[in-house]
């Protein structure tokens, strides 16, 4: 079931995803996919700084 809402960062109304830094809930545009993370958290931001809880990689 997808999760639709407003995006907090661009308030596009869409479905969205959860960063694994933050946890916010953000669309598809704000979202970087090949860190699983918003795009405000991720700039500077290495794999090994996310943890594996957040990830689902446990």
């Amino acid at each position: 079931m997808e999760r639709v809402g407003i995006c907090p960062i661009c308030s596009s109304v869409s479905g969205l995803n959860t960063c694994a830094i933050c946890g916010r809930l953000v669309c598809n545009s704000c979202y970087d996919f090949s860190r699983s993370v918003c795009i405000q958290c991720s700039s500077g931001v290495t794999f090994s700084e996310i943890s594996p809880e957040r990830t689902g990689l446990i």
